[in-house]
């Protein structure tokens, strides 16, 4: 019993900090504030993965410092273990086996965390980079969202128009390294799929479309009309060089002024119903004072 005394004296302080990291990033969401606000914020582009990104950071932190410090604990708790008793040597592998595989699992858990929280930050940019071109469209008479929830997944933009409803997906795609000439910052499009220059992307197109589906059902069931949605898939900082027919428009987010002024389709009254019903989707983040709520 006395050889064992300092492996658990050794292994409950980590279980007990590992508990509190969890607690920690739950803690952060729920943390209450005295905030003078008294209404729902509408969802600015990009806030998911914003939120993602502070999550991230917050992981990253305290497993990466956790991490550093496991050795050192067991190493500490392996020295003053002879004034515990005499332990079998035996007890020193055991030791070392807990402070090396400790030190593996939240050295992953640092690299997954860092890898995750980068691609988090370019979807994020390229979600602000579409938004910021987007929210141009608004001098037009255009009215645009953000960041809608719809379920298991957010419609990155909304714009609402004479010209009709727009569903945006952002896709950020980072340049391979040593192009930045603009003929090699272009993106072929035949209809179906996307051809970078290093990689072709068969999925985006497909969930634009089916994120349009989703919100023209949506707003049909809510108006009780029938609503077009016209799926579109902004490419920030790339050219779209169109091969082929089809009914997802892919663009650079800054080629979207000419799709709100075109024949006006809805009239303003219907603008208004779409825009109150997107709206109160949109306006449900709640200020810290009140998430406990």
């Amino acid at each position: 019993m006395a050889a064992i005394m300092p492996m658990l004296v050794a292994v409950f302080p980590v279980i007990i900090f590992g508990l509190l990291i969890e607690a920690v990033r739950r803690g952060e969401e729920q943390r209450q504030r005295r905030d003078p606000f008294t209404t729902e914020f509408l969802r600015p582009a990009g806030y998911g993965h914003q939120r993602r990104v502070d999550a991230l950071q917050l992981d990253l932190a305290l497993t990466f410092g956790f991490g550093l410090a496991i050795p050192l604990w067991f190493y500490a708790v392996w020295l003053t273990a002879g004034s515990w008793a005499s332990a079998p040597r035996w007890t020193a592998w055991l030791y070392v086996f807990m402070s090396a595989t400790s030190f593996l699992y939240f050295l992953a858990r640092t690299v997954l965390a860092y890898r995750a929280m980068s691609q988090a930050r370019l979807a994020l940019d390229g979600e602000a980079a579409s938004g910021q071109e987007l929210d141009r469209l608004m001098r037009f008479g255009a009215r645009v969202f953000h960041d809608m929830p719809a379920g298991e997944f957010n419609i990155n933009h909304v714009v609402v128009s004479a010209a009709g409803v727009m569903a945006v997906e952002s896709l950020a795609h980072p340049r391979p390294d040593g192009r930045r000439h603009a003929e090699q910052a272009t993106v072929c499009f035949d209809g179906r799929h996307l051809s970078f220059p290093d990689v072709r992307d068969d999925a985006a197109v497909g969930r634009a479309r089916e994120h349009a589906r989703w919100m023209a059902e949506w707003l049909s069931g809510a108006l009780h009309e029938e609503v077009t949605v016209q799926p579109m898939l902004s490419l920030p900082g790339w050219s779209v060089e169109r091969q082929g027919l089809s009914d997802v428009t892919v663009l650079n987010p800054r080629d979207c002024s000419k799709y709100v002024q075109g024949k006006p389709k809805l009239s303003e009254r219907m603008q208004d119903r779409i825009a109150f019903q997107i709206e109160r989707a949109c306006r449900n983040e709640q200020t810290r004072a009140h998430r406990r709520r």
